[in-house]
């Protein structure tokens, strides 16, 4: 039976991937959001 150091390491490990998979979900589409602003600001300065 494994001790309690082991147990919460494995609960821990288990919740930084759970976050991980989140923060993820949740930052791509403001990344893609943030490409296609900065790709029209790029197009709109090149012509000018």
């Amino acid at each position: 039976m494994p001790n309690d150091i082991e147990t919460m390491q494995e609960i821990v490990k288990e919740d930084m991937e759970l976050m991980a998979e989140v923060i993820a979900e949740d930052m791509l589409p403001l990344i893609k959001f943030r490409e296609q602003l900065e790709k029209k600001e790029f197009e709109k300065a090149h012509r000018e």
